[in-house]
């Protein structure tokens, strides 16, 4: 129920001072004037100048006493209640200024007091609304901030009002007046767009190696009016990559898939029409034939061990092992394949054992690849040089050859499934053992990396934990 205000209030201490000046006066006017109502009855019929000097000089006491008394009460009256009006003042003066910690005497009887409680009441809750007010804004900001993307808003009049942390990361500036020129122009452009359309409009800027995608939507007002723009800047280069080896991938296997199809296809159809009459010709054609299957049944089977690999959540089966056996035992596996092209495959001496903590078979399969690559590629009268040391705690095996190399610019992706340096794939393989090969050295909490020096030299480093 709303409570009724009372505007006039008899028991105001203030109302009872001004009251009682007033009623002091008025009974002092009616005595002074029944007085000199008297005197002048009196008098008014002789009328002489000595009595006219006494009548003055008795009015003139008369007065004097009346101001004397009054002006001391009016000034202490006075003072009483511009005392409490003064304090809330400077009350008020602080809360303009911010300051909502400061509250005034509320002890004071009627509207004086009534009005002080208000003004503290009034602080208090101006203080709430402006401390939840920096709460939010310090959020907004938190998550401004926290975005992948970067904001920039404009008012209708294209001057900029806010812009997150991350647009200036984005582009590598500290203001916004360091955007290159052609950048700033397409933002103007996007947000004049936008005002004119009233819709979302998008556009894609390229920023030296990267790849922007820009949207622009409305800001609207309760009366859907347009009162500027908010932009925001999504850095897509990494998608459109993954994009673009999405687009390889089904590429790459199409075409490892069609060739061993196609070889097949091209021989079945002579053998099933009888064409080829010759018997050894015929086997001839057999053993192609089982050939490109095998090589068929080899692609499908890495496909499936990739795929295996990068969902498979379970991990290998961890022991010690000594590393320089196993590349004892893969010399020994290659040292025949490596003579029939005048290779040298050598296993640097090592006279403490190398015992590192993996799986035995998977570091068996990760350097089949390896030197199964780095006979296939390399030139004759080149050496291979198999070796295992123990550095910053970690154990490295590398598999050095002098008779390949690869190129700068094909180094960083020659882990990628079916990536290969000759864009022709005339090379032999599918471009699927380096990508196992990474995979099965990840999963063992191991990391691989590969050198060349573009001439003559080609180097594959693997990591593993040190036992």
């Amino acid at each position: 129920m709303k409570q009724k205000i009372h505007y006039f209030n008899i028991n105001s201490s203030y109302v009872k001072i001004i009251f009682s000046v007033m009623l002091t006066f008025i009974l002092c006017s009616i005595g002074l004037t029944a007085a000199l109502f008297s005197i002048y009855s009196q008098y008014v019929k002789e009328i002489n100048p000595a009595k006219e000097i006494i009548f003055g000089v008795n009015t003139g006491i008369l007065c004097s006493m009346l101001v004397i008394i009054i002006i001391p009460i009016a000034l202490f009256a006075s003072k009483k209640m511009a005392n409490p009006l003064v304090e809330m003042n400077k009350v008020a003066v602080a809360m303009s200024k911010g300051d909502f910690s400061v509250r005034a005497k509320d002890h004071y009887q009627g509207e004086i007091g009534q009005l002080a409680e208000t003004l503290n009441q009034l602080a208090t809750e101006l203080s709430a609304t402006i401390n939840s007010l920096t709460i939010e804004k310090n959020l907004l900001n938190q998550i401004l901030n926290s975005m992948s993307d970067g904001l920039l808003e404009l008012d209708i009049s294209q001057k900029v009002n806010l812009i997150n942390k991350p647009f200036y990361e984005m582009f590598g500036i500290e203001t916004y007046f360091d955007l290159k020129e052609e950048i700033r122009e397409l933002i103007e452009k996007i947000a004049i767009m936008v005002i004119n359309s009233h819709k979302t409009e998008v556009e894609t800027c390229t920023l030296g190696n990267k790849s922007i995608l820009l949207s622009g939507s409305p800001i609207l007002s309760e009366q859907n009016d347009i009162v500027g723009t908010v932009l925001l800047f999504r850095d897509i280069t990494e998608s459109e990559r993954l994009e673009q080896t999405r687009r390889d991938y089904v590429a790459n296997v199409s075409h490892e898939l069609r060739s061993p199809l196609t070889a097949v296809k091209g021989l079945i159809i002579p053998l099933k029409e009888g064409m080829v009459k010759d018997e050894v010709k015929r086997n001839h054609f057999y053993d192609v034939i089982y050939s490109e299957i095998e090589r068929l049944n080899r692609l499908v089977n890495d496909l499936f061990e990739l795929s295996r690999l990068q969902s498979w959540n379970k991990s290998f089966d961890m022991q010690t092992v000594n590393i320089q056996n196993i590349l004892y035992d893969q010399q020994d596996k290659f040292l025949l394949l490596a003579k029939g092209k005048n290779i040298k495959l050598i296993v640097n001496e090592n006279g403490d054992p190398i015992l590192v903590k993996g799986n035995i078979d998977r570091i068996s399969q990760v350097l089949t690849i390896f030197i199964d690559n780095a006979i296939k590629f390399s030139k004759e009268n080149s050496t291979i040089t198999l070796s295992a040391c123990i550095r910053d705690n970690k154990a490295l095996v590398s598999i050095h050859n002098t008779g390949s190399f690869i190129h700068q610019e094909d180094l960083p992706y020659i882990f990628d499934r079916f990536y290969k340096a000759d864009k022709a794939h005339k090379e032999q393989g599918a471009g699927l053992g380096l990508s196992i090969a990474k995979e099965v050295i990840t999963r063992m909490n191991g990391k691989v990396i590969a050198k060349s020096d573009g001439l003559n030299e080609t180097i594959f480093i693997f990591k593993l934990d040190k036992v």
